[in-house]
């Protein structure tokens, strides 16, 4: 795969990051990954301007504008993998050196923008669903390193689905330190009860998710009622359905949860009517319908 580097396309083999950056040092860095549809990439725009804020809450400075650096993506893509679809992932580290915790001087920060294979979900994921556990490990706080910023410190979340894979689940949910659902290790958690939505507040110490929005904006178009509120994971226990939401894969059904059936304990008819109409989206974005 082809790489881009602080100003250079080149293969991946040749894109090396000094071992005195920050953002191997101490995961002081953010990133977003997103994804092509038909070859375009979906929720560029979006993508980069949460990359902006994030990167404004720690305070690490943009080494170019966000067109500029959208015309990087596009540029790589085309150099990389046109007409493929592949992940993108832009990283940004405040930098190299500084000595010390923080650094005396502004440094000029590392950009680096890579193309990744998609993972891939095989057809069954969507009829069948996806089995998860509550994790031990608790989601970042607020007051400590804020979850609504996507930083490379990443090593809560690892945690947590380690105990996924511990206990041969496909996903942890993770809560907050006062006990509410929060979200999954690497997505955003809905559940559907009473026939509506409920997914929690970023508030709570969840990621202001892209596809999260989305699906908001199509519960809305499609008239279904959708609420950000504190939830348990007891509530989630008595729920009809529920369904995380992600950028590489759009939704997953869940269909369980600490070794119990969330409602029938299979993918209901509200989770398939929105990846449907999520699918519908997305092919209108592949044709340039959007």
């Amino acid at each position: 795969m082809l790489a881009y580097l602080n100003g250079a396309y080149l293969p991946e083999s040749a894109a090396k990051v000094s071992i005195s950056d920050r953002g191997w040092l101490y995961g002081d860095a953010v990133f977003e990954t997103m994804r092509t549809y038909g070859g375009r990439v979906f929720k560029l725009e979006e993508h980069l301007e949460r990359l902006k804020r994030s990167a404004a809450a720690v305070g690490i400075k943009l080494p170019m504008e966000l067109r500029e650096m959208a015309a990087v993506v596009l540029e790589l893509l085309e150099r990389g993998s046109p007409g493929s679809d592949v992940a993108i992932r832009v990283a940004l580290s405040r930098g190299i050196g500084g000595g010390g915790l923080w650094p005396k001087e502004e440094l000029e920060p590392t950009l680096a923008v890579l193309l990744r294979e998609l993972p891939t979900y095989s057809a069954e994921v969507f009829t069948t669903g996806w089995r998860m556990i509550t994790a031990k490990t608790k989601r970042n706080s607020p007051e400590s390193i804020d979850p609504r910023v996507k930083s490379a410190n990443f090593l809560n979340n690892i945690m947590a689905k380690r105990e996924a894979v511990d206990a041969g689940v496909d996903e942890a949910l993770m809560l907050n330190h006062d006990g509410w659902v929060a979200e999954s290790t690497v997505s955003n958690f809905f559940m559907i009860a009473n026939g509506g939505l409920v997914t929690a507040p970023v508030e709570a110490g969840v990621l202001a998710g892209i596809t999260r929005e989305m699906v908001l904006e199509l519960a809305a178009a499609a008239a279904i009622s959708a609420d950000e509120a504190l939830f348990t994971v007891d509530d989630i226990y008595r729920a009809d359905e529920a369904f995380i939401t992600l950028t590489s894969a759009g939704l997953i059904p869940i269909v369980e949860l600490d070794g119990r059936p969330i409602g029938t304990g299979r993918p209901g008819p509200i989770v398939g009517r929105l990846r449907r109409l999520y699918e519908e989206h997305v092919a209108a974005f592949e044709k340039g319908e959007d």
